[in-house]
């Protein structure tokens, strides 16, 4: 899956406002394994670990195939964090 990523200043405002760098933005994007894809219409969320392997939720809007803008990223937290670690590690022994 080779996806392009684009970010605005909107993007940027957002993941300072929540305190995520863009840098843990594209590791969860680029290199987080396992991950979580929800793609609903023209809206994707990926979850995933950053460089620091806490759990974040990425939002894009699809703009395009293969084509997203970011929107925002925030950490997960509480029951969210315990329903994304069963998935991510749903068939691991």
């Amino acid at each position: 899956m080779d996806e392009e990523y684009r970010w605005d200043d909107e993007s940027y405002k957002a993941l300072a406002a929540n305190k995520v760098t863009w840098q843990d933005v594209v590791y969860v994007l680029r290199y987080a394994h396992p991950k979580i894809r929800q793609h609903i219409g023209a809206v994707l969320r990926i979850i995933g670990r950053g460089r620091d392997a806490q759990l974040l939720a990425v939002t894009l809007i699809e703009e395009g195939d293969d084509q997203y803008l970011v929107v925002t990223a925030r950490h997960l937290t509480g029951a969210e964090i315990t329903s994304a670690e069963a998935l991510l590690n749903r068939g691991q022994p």
